[in-house]
Parts: C-alpha cells; structure tokens; sequence
C-alpha cells in the first residue's frame, strides 16, 4: 500500500485526485491545543471553465495555488486537520480563475463532509449541542447549522392519518406562549407524527382543519388523558372516532387520591404526642410502597425481619397492621385495589359499581369518583379495547431525558427537529 493510499485510508479521504508526499504529518499547536496536520496536494485537468463552460484544453491552464485547512475525524485522539494545497487554474477565454474542487468539503467551508455526517450521527443520541460540540471541535453554532443543513421536519399535512391517534401533551421551551406542548402518535405502528407549540384547544382546532375532512373521518379511535379540551376536538373535528381513556391515567387518578388519604393520615400519627400513635406513623411512613402496591402483587409467603415492627412479616401482614389503624382508611384502601383489580380485569360492569359514593370515604374520593361518572363512556372503551398511551408516554420521558441533557432549549423549532431526529422522523436533506 502506498504512503497516499494509506493516510487516505486513514483519513476516509475518497478523492483520487489528492496526493501526499513523504513527512507530510507533523503535530504542532494550533488554536492552543497540540494537533495532527497533513499536509496534501490536489491537482487534475479540468474538463472545462466552471464560469464559461469552455471546454478548450489548451485554454486552460495552470495558476498557482491557494491553501485550506480542514478539520477532519479526530485520529489517535488528536485533533485533525487536512492542509490541502489546491491547484488554481485561469481560463483564457473568459480571463476568470477558479480553483480545484474535492469531494472532501464543500466549497467555501473548512468542515469535511465525514466530520459533518458524524454530527448528524451524533444528534440522534441524547446528547446535548454543546457536548457534541465538544467531541467534534466545533462551536455549537456550527452543530445546529449542520442540523438544520441535513434535516428537516416532515410535512404532517401530506401525511395520512392512522386509524388509530394517540394526544398527549409535555412541558415544552420557555418560548411557547403556553406552558404545554401537544405530542401526536400513531396507536398502532407507535410512530410519532407531529408535535405541536400548543395544546390549547382553539390552536389545537386551527391545525387539525388543516387536514381534510376525509383524512380526519378515517380515525377511528383517539387515546387521551382526561383533558376536557380533547373531548371537545375529537366531538368537532373527528366524526367517526370513539375516545379512549388511557388506563394509566385512571390507575394514576386513583392513586393519587388514596397518596393523598394516606399522607394526611400518616402526618396526623406523626404529630401525635401519644409514643404508640407516632411508632405507627413511622411504620407507616416506612412501608408506604407496600399501601400503594397491587395487592395482588403482596408477599404473603416469606417472612422477613421488619425492623419497624421488630418482628418477621410477610408483606401482606404489614399492609394488615397498617390498615387496622385507621377504618376510614381502609376503606381507602379497599376502593383503590377494587379499581385497579376492575381495569386489570377489564371489567366495565364491575367498575361501574364502584363509582357509587360510600358515606364512609374521604371526601376528596368524590371529586375522583364524579371524574370517572364523567369520563365513563370513554373509560368504557379504553376497558374494552387494547389501546393505549403506553408507548407515548414512554416516548415523553425520552424527551425529558433529552432536555434535561441538553440543559434545555430556547428554540421550539430547535427542540421539535432535535426530538424528531431522535425518533427517526426527520426528512434527511442531502
């Protein structure tokens, strides 16, 4: 293998027409920082004036040189540049010069195309601008010229709509006029299809009639949470779409509502100047978990040494004690699991049950209870049917993930191609 052959293998050089000569490597500091400099020539016989278009030989000739320097891969952990010697060449007829062109860099610009395409790699990781930046020696700035240079968001209105929509919403850029922005799913294929600035209802009405009436009436089933505005679009602009409640919004509903029973029951033993009533706030402040967990997931096999009762107890018996405490909590506690058994089960007629109001609950279950009266049709069908939220919103905390990294954005458009690129749902612009 010849000393060119093997530096362009090195470099991931393609262009035949670079050659290089013997010590053409040397390391020297170079905006402050120790570098690996290769220093090449490229030179051909131009086919004809890029200005002109003469095609005459004879007219064209040699006309010294220009150099450039270009930032390449890193090799050995050392920052890389290619020092090409270009050849000039002056045109007779047209009296213009121009100057040898490679496939190495695009013209005018000092970044080869490898170190760009390797950016673009990069975005689709949760990285943040600035660490790419880092990695590849350029200014963040640089990093979104690239991205928006190789990418673009794709059209939602040329798209067809799925049968089957899934609407959710996340905490979006400071810059939005509102704090949420909308997030659009495919329920079926888990695709993201479009994120929008806002998920207020009379923004969310402008988009959608966007679309055309046919594309809209192909929708067959919308998966939300219980936000009324949802209801409110779907009724006026999706005609043939039945709503579905996300089951996880109604497990997480009913969660709450005994979190909260079980908090305020907790700090009332815990302010309790009787040394019984305050043990058992402590235990159970410590085994809080266990009240929260499906009950048919308790432990009520293996003993273990609880050193808050400072006996062996099985899961099941701890949740027992803890109960017997407080009835009022109890009862709580026994509408929670009913629920959570009702949706596991996907029983509508046994939910329905549950909804009546028991005197001897916590008030804050009827505020719980008259959402799930409101919402019944649509928790109906989430209970009869398979879809859900489940992939969007494992697809939100993505997006947490990927903001938090990248220690927020300004940008909204920035921050909506920067999710899409990491979710394959980007137009690659060559």
């Amino acid at each position: 293998m010849s000393l060119t052959q093997l530096i362009k293998e090195t470099l991931d050089i393609l262009d035949l027409n670079i050659t290089f000569e013997e010590n053409c490597l040397t390391k020297e500091k170079y905006k402050g920082q120790i570098c690996a400099i290769y220093r090449g020539k490229l030179s051909y016989s131009p086919q004809e004036c890029i200005h002109c278009g003469n095609d005459v030989l004879s007219n064209l000739i040699r006309w010294g040189t220009t150099t450039v320097r270009l930032l390449m891969n890193d090799v050995s952990e050392y920052r890389t540049y290619l020092e090409l010697k270009k050849q000039r060449f002056k045109c007779k007829a047209c009296q213009r010069t121009f100057v040898a062109d490679t496939s190495v860099a695009e013209k005018h610009c000092s970044i080869s195309e490898k170190v760009r395409w390797s950016v673009v790699t990069h975005l689709k990781r949760n990285t943040s601008m600035t660490e790419i930046a880092r990695q590849k020696n350029l200014s963040v700035s640089s990093i979104y010229r690239v991205m928006k240079r190789f990418y673009r968001p794709m059209n939602p209105f040329r798209m067809h709509l799925p049968k089957v929509l899934c609407f959710d919403e996340f905490k979006s850029v400071r810059s939005v006029a509102h704090a949420m922005s909308f997030i659009m799913m495919d329920g079926e294929t888990h695709q993201l299809l479009d994120i929008v600035e806002n998920r207020q209802l009379h923004f969310l009405e402008r988009y959608f009639s966007r679309f055309s009436r046919e594309n809209r009436e192909n929708v067959q089933f919308i998966v939300i949470d219980m936000y009324t505005p949802y209801v409110s679009l779907v009724k006026k602009l999706f005609p043939n779409a039945q709503l579905i409640i996300d089951r996880f919004h109604v497990v997480q509903h009913i969660g709450r509502t005994f979190r909260n029973q079980r908090t305020k029951v907790t700090n009332r033993l815990l302010q309790s100047k009787e040394p019984k009533q305050h043990s058992i706030g402590k235990q159970m402040k410590r085994y809080w978990k266990l009240l929260q967990k499906d009950e048919s997931r308790l432990n009520d096999e293996k003993r273990l040494w609880r050193p808050g009762f400072k006996n062996c107890l099985t899961e099941t018996e701890i949740v027992d004690r803890l109960l017997h405490v407080s009835p009022e909590l109890q009862t709580g506690y026994q509408l929670y699991q009913d629920l959570l058994y009702a949706v596991k089960k996907r029983d509508q007629k046994y939910f329905e049950e549950l909804l009546a109001f028991d005197p001897t609950l916590s008030e804050s279950y009827r505020t719980t209870l008259e959402t799930f009266k409101k919402f019944l049709p649509q928790i109906k069908n989430a209970l009869q049917h398979t879809y859900s939220n489940g992939p969007l919103e494992c697809l939100n905390n993505h997006i947490k993930v990927l903001k938090r990294n990248a220690y927020g954005f300004r940008s909204f458009y920035n921050f909506k191609l920067r999710i899409m690129i990491r979710h394959g749902n980007a137009l690659i612009v060559n």
